[in-house]
This record gives C-alpha cells, sequence and structure tokens, in this order.
C-alpha cells in the first residue's frame, strides 16, 4: 500500500490559510469533500473535532495528522495540506505544524486505517518529504511529485 495510491493533485493543498486549528480542519475537509464523491463535510469534519477532541494529532516535527473513520464511504481518502508558517495545533511537542494529513476511512476497513496511519508516519520519519515540501515554493504537482520519489525509498 502506498500513499501515492491514495492521493491525488486535487488532494494537496499548498497554500492552507487557516489561522486556527478549527480553521485549518474545515478548510481541509471541504477541499477533500470537493475532491471526493460521496464525503459528507460536515459529518466527517464532526468525526475529525470529535477524535482531536480524545487527544491533538499533531504528532510532533510540524506535523498532525487528522484522523477519523465514518460509516458513509466506500475508500479511504486522503488530504494533504501545508501551512508554510505552521500554527499552533497542541503538538505533541508544542512546535507549530506545518504539514498535514487528513485521513478518512470507511470504519469497516480499521487494518487499513491503521496501515494507512502507519505509512504516513513512515513516511515523515525516513524520507527527506516533510523537509522538502515545508521549505520549497511548490504546487500540488510537485507535492505529489515528491511524494512519489520519497515513497519510493520505503521500499
Amino acid at each position: 500500500m502506498e500513499l501515492a495510491d491514495l492521493v491525488s493533485e486535487k488532494s494537496i493543498v499548498p497554500d492552507l490559510k487557516g489561522e486556527s486549528k478549527s480553521d485549518i480542519l474545515r478548510e481541509m475537509m471541504n477541499s477533500l469533500a470537493k475532491n471526493e464523491t460521496g464525503i459528507d463535510a460536515e459529518a466527517a469534519l464532526s468525526a475529525i473535532m470529535e477524535r482531536e477532541a480524545l487527544g491533538s494529532t499533531g504528532v510532533g516535527e510540524q506535523v498532525a495528522i487528522p484522523h477519523a473513520k465514518i460509516t458513509d464511504i466506500e475508500d479511504i481518502s486522503v488530504l494533504i495540506g501545508v501551512k508554510k508558517d505552521g500554527i499552533d495545533f497542541d503538538s505533541a511537542d508544542g512546535k507549530p505544524v506545518k504539514l498535514f494529513f487528513m485521513l478518512i476511512s470507511p470504519e469497516k476497513q480499521m487494518n487499513m486505517h491503521l496501515k494507512t496511519l502507519a505509512r504516513i508516519s513512515k513516511l515523515v520519519k525516513m524520507t527527506d518529504f516533510k523537509d522538502r515540501v515545508t521549505a520549497e515554493s511548490n504546487t500540488p504537482e510537485r507535492i505529489y511529485a515528491i511524494l512519489v520519489e520519497e515513497e519510493s525509498r520505503l521500499g
């Protein structure tokens, strides 16, 4: 399973505008729902916010992986977002978050949900993906190309 198979250029936002955690989550969800048919943006955002209430998905090192499982979809959806100047996201290390991976999965695909979270974590920790997409001025096409290139290093 590769992230490049779950992400398209349409599901990459290289210049998030939100100025708060809730603004960023809403902006990302609206973008995801616009490009992925069958996602109820309000219901999915509610699920994301419920998950955030359990504990921040700001995993540290300027990365957040907001995620939730919902009933009304058939396939996993992933959106990548970049906020170059970072934003407070109640991260584990207290640092502002610059790179976001939003993951929405069908409730019945728990195993794929966990595998996708693990793949995101591996990509961020074992490649230069984060540094490249947060340091360079990028387009969705360029970020997707970086994703493919860096993910190929994972094997």
